[in-house]
């Protein structure tokens, strides 16, 4: 017969579900890989994320300007909505396209600042775990992502006329470090 006590010491110690590992184990791997093929070729990293920058938007555009017309069911302000955001979305793809070098320095300006804001979130968070003596492994990285990620944000935000190069390589660190961190954490999951 289970007792009062014991039944609530299993109810404090949940397991992850099924193989929830896998995710940040899948998001390690793929951002280390990212990271890798940044920093062995830095300029054409930032100019094949340019090209399918403005490639997403012109299919989402086109997709949204055939919602407008061939939506069933759908009422008058629904179909406007949808062709103008398609229109809208299909004219920021060609100008994407047609000045690459502009989309990129458009795209560190964001990654910059979400980068930055990102980083913040993440050493809020960890440090809202309590004194250093209560910090976990996880805890530690967290905060070591999060203070990567502040510092590439500042020097992104502070310098936006990093040659293309340097802020491939940026890149590349960046997900190298927050890949290991999240192969590290999968692995802090999967042990019981």
């Amino acid at each position: 017969m289970t007792t009062d006590a014991s039944r609530d010491s299993v109810a404090v110690t949940p397991r992850p579900i099924g193989s929830l590992w896998l995710i940040p184990l899948t998001l390690g791997v793929v951002s280390v890989i990212t990271g890798l093929l940044a920093l062995f070729w830095p300029g054409e990293t930032v100019l094949v994320v340019a090209v399918l920058f403005g490639v997403q938007l012109l299919v989402v555009g086109v997709l949204r300007l055939l919602q407008a017309f061939l939506r069933p069911g759908a009422g008058t302000g629904i179909r406007v909505v949808d062709g103008i955001l398609g229109v809208l979305f299909v004219a920021v793809g060609v100008l994407c396209l047609r000045d690459v070098m502009q989309t990129v320095a458009v795209l560190a300006l964001l990654l910059g600042l979400v980068w930055l804001v990102g980083g913040m979130l993440e050493l809020v968070g960890a440090l809202a775990e309590g004194p250093p003596a209560r910090w976990t492994g996880a805890t530690v990285l967290s905060l070591l992502t999060g203070l990567v990620s502040v510092v590439g944000g500042l020097v992104i935000l502070a310098y936006p006329g990093l040659s293309l190069g340097a802020l491939a390589i940026l890149l590349g660190i960046f997900l190298v470090v927050y890949g290991v961190a999240a192969i590290v954490q999968a692995f802090r999951l999967r042990t019981p």
